[in-house]
């Protein structure tokens, strides 16, 4: 794959978005850099101002004259560090050419490298790589059963078929059988099974971005401001590979992931998608395989404990009885009982798995009464009143009916958790007088065992969340109150405010191990905040904490529409210091670099953190504004902002912004053809990344 391109004294980091000169990072907008990339994967060729206008700006109307002005400031980059030698070539009338020899580099992969820009298909195997594993299935703690008449379906029409969708109703195991057969299914795909799950989300429109997350591949750059944008990146990016996307959960954001599903499968000619949803997502190409419940004996049936192992439901019933250790099995005299308990069950996994750990304290008997009161309490009579979710719902109220109070308050307040979270999380947001946070953990344990919640032990720190059907109902339970749900949205802007003071001094994949689990919680909290219901105080906070969550993740999209919001929500009454956060994102963040307002933002927040007497923000502020200033053929108002910057910096000792700022002034130097001191400062940058633990 090719990652890099050398000519002269240059080498162009495709992957890492980034252009170097002698071995010092240059910066230039990211339409330059577009503009660039496609010159030079193009050298010797015309390449015609109609191509380069739908590159770079695709679905755009744009003057002619915004290439010339582009095309200018590189000339004016490639000859202040290039020498004397040519490297554009204009053909009168037509477009450009690069002229220059261009050396194609192989390089290792980058663990979190940058999407291909929307429109770029020619360069975008320059711009994406495959994650280090092959995968990201999570591995299942109890066995399948019963599903290997499905199993053999799916693998059977994926061979011919490259959208393939898993339909039936919740709780009948989707999900489980489709990463079982991704799991069965690696070895023909070279690129891999990945697991898009969308369950958290709340906003269809962030369908790309979860897919981008978990590909490594970071939606950021130009023309990404949309869905559409996004959708694009996507494809361009993934336009190479051969692997298999599981796209599970899809029944709440249906329009948006047929649409992304579609132009994946249209652009990709290696890409398979098996997704999992309660409805199809009805496009071109797809098949469907219906996942049913499992088998259970008919009514009336006589069985004995050899014929009721017969159905697929009763084996799941017995061997998930047997493994809670209290001794449990199916004999002649309690198969007709276990058999009455599956059917009423509907045969749905997910409602026996929640029924099994009743056994604790009822007998089989006991429990087959106890879902005969609460379905004649659902159905009232009526003989068809009985559907899935019903039932499912029933079994989940009933499981409610049977805990503590202490238990049915922690399930409840879990519900406002949009992902899954920390115990030490869990215990900030639920704890009160009735709940003391010693105790919080006990019962969160209890609630794990009987199926209520799920604990993930993945990682250094076990995370717990409710299952999709589960959360819905204990929302209901916990109504309207606010709250809940301002506890946890205030406890995450808390968290994150601490996260983000902890980035500064914490190697980057240790920093994004410890936080990136949270991100479907943040998510959650600001749709509160910003919501009817919410706080925009809270939100403003919660934006103004989490600029380095969305760009360690290359979240842009996302990280773009909650800036709007905020900065549509500030008043003249808001605080001086909640304003300045909201302005900090980092160069190249939220605005292009090329774009006049993301100096005039610097500016402003620099001057709030002025008057506040707070000098190593000031100084974050500065480099944002010196980076936006620093031109190749005007170096003094970028080079003065950006030693402010520096002194700025300096005291508060090591850290990754005093990094880019000596970046950012080797950046100046070398513009100025002062080499050697680019290098100098260079180096200085490069060390101080290696003290942090950073690899370079």
């Amino acid at each position: 794959m090719t990652e890099a391109f050398t000519f002269g004294p240059f080498r162009l980091l495709a992957a890492r978005r980034e252009l170097m000169a002698h071995g010092v990072p240059i910066a230039i907008g990211q339409r330059a850099f577009e503009i660039l990339l496609l010159l030079v994967s193009r050298s010797g060729q015309l390449v015609t101002k109609d191509e380069l206008m739908a590159e770079v700006w695709p679905g755009v109307v744009v003057e002619e004259n915004n290439i010339q002005v582009h095309i200018s400031a590189l000339r004016k980059v490639l000859a202040t560090a290039g020498g004397d030698e040519r490297y554009l070539l204009t053909v009168a009338g037509r477009g450009y050419r690069f002229v220059a020899p261009v050396e194609r580099e192989s390089a290792a992969r980058p663990e979190r490298p940058a999407a291909a820009a929307p429109g770029q298909a020619a360069a975008a195997a320059a711009n994406v790589a495959s994650p280090a594993a092959d995968n990201n299935l999570p591995q299942q703690l109890t066995s399948l059963i019963g599903r290997e008449a499905e199993l053999a379906e799916i693998e059977t029409h994926i061979v011919g078929h490259r959208l393939v969708t898993l339909t039936g109703s919740g709780g009948v195991g989707k999900t489980r059988l489709a990463i079982e057969a991704g799991r069965n299914l690696r070895d023909r795909y070279p690129d891999g099974v990945w697991l898009a799950e969308f369950a958290p989300l709340n906003d269809a429109q962030l369908v790309p971005s979860v897919i981008g997350e978990v590909l490594c591949i970071k939606l950021s750059g130009v023309g990404l401001g949309t869905p559409a944008g996004a959708i694009e990146a996507l494809a361009a990016a993934l336009k190479t590979k051969e692997l298999l996307l599981i796209m599970d959960n899809c029944e709440h954001v249906i329009a948006e992931a047929a649409r992304v599903a579609e132009a994946l499968i249209r652009t990709c000619p290696r890409l398979w998608i098996l997704a999992s949803s309660r409805e199809r997502l009805a496009i071109a190409g797809e098949t469907v395989v219906r996942v049913p419940s499992l088998p259970t004996p008919p009514a009336g049936a006589a069985l004995t404990a050899a014929s009721a192992r017969e159905y697929a439901a009763v084996r799941l019933f017995v061997e998930r009885a047997s493994a809670l250790g209290l001794g449990f099995a199916l004999t002649d005299a309690n198969a007709a009982i276990v058999g009455s308990v599956c059917r009423r069950l509907d045969g749905i996994p997910l409602a026996i798995e929640l029924a099994v750990p009743r056994l604790r304290v009822l007998s089989v008997e006991q429990l087959a009464c106890g879902l005969d009161e609460r379905f004649r309490l659902l159905t009232a009579g009526s003989r068809t009143a009985l559907s899935r979710q019903q039932t499912l719902h029933a079994l989940i109220d009933w499981s409610y009916g049977l805990l503590s109070d202490a238990e049915k308050l922690v399930l409840t307040r879990l519900s406002v958790f949009a992902g899954s979270a920390t115990l030490a999380s869990i215990t900030a947001v639920v704890a009160s007088a009735e709940i003391p946070p010693e105790h919080v953990g006990d019962l969160l344990l209890s609630l794990v065992e009987k199926s209520l919640v799920h604990a993930d032990p993945a990682g250094g720190e076990t995370r717990y969340r409710l299952l999709e059907s589960t959360r819905y109902y204990a929302s209901e339970k916990l109504g309207r109150t606010p709250t809940m749900p301002r506890r946890y949205a205030e406890h995450f802007a808390a968290k994150f405010a601490a996260a983000t003071a902890e980035w500064e001094t914490t190697q980057t994949q240790n920093w994004i191990a410890r936080y990136e689990g949270d991100v479907d919680n943040l998510r959650g909290a600001l749709e509160w905040a910003f919501g009817s219901d919410g706080d925009v105080a809270v939100g403003l906070d919660l934006v103004g904490y989490s600029h380095v969550m969305w760009a360690e993740l290359g979240l842009m999209l996302e990280h773009r529409r909650w800036v709007d919001e905020a900065l549509g929500k500030v008043r003249k009454t808001t605080p001086a210091d909640v304003t300045a956060r909201i302005l900090s994102w980092q160069a190249g963040d939220v605005r292009e670099l090329d774009d006049p307002t993301d100096y005039d933002e610097a500016v402003r927040a620099a001057a709030l953190y002025r008057k506040l007497g707070d000098g190593f923000h000031e100084g974050r502020a500065l480099l944002r504004a010196g980076t936006a200033r620093l031109l190749p053929d005007d170096i003094d108002e970028g080079e003065r902002l950006l030693r402010k910057s520096h002194s700025l910096l300096r005291p508060a000792g090591v850290t990754k912004t005093l990094a880019r700022c000596l970046s950012a002034l080797a950046s100046a130097r070398l513009f100025a053809g002062d080499l050697k001191k680019a290098q100098v400062l260079h180096d200085q940058a490069i060390s101080v990344y290696r003290e942090l633990g950073e690899e370079m």
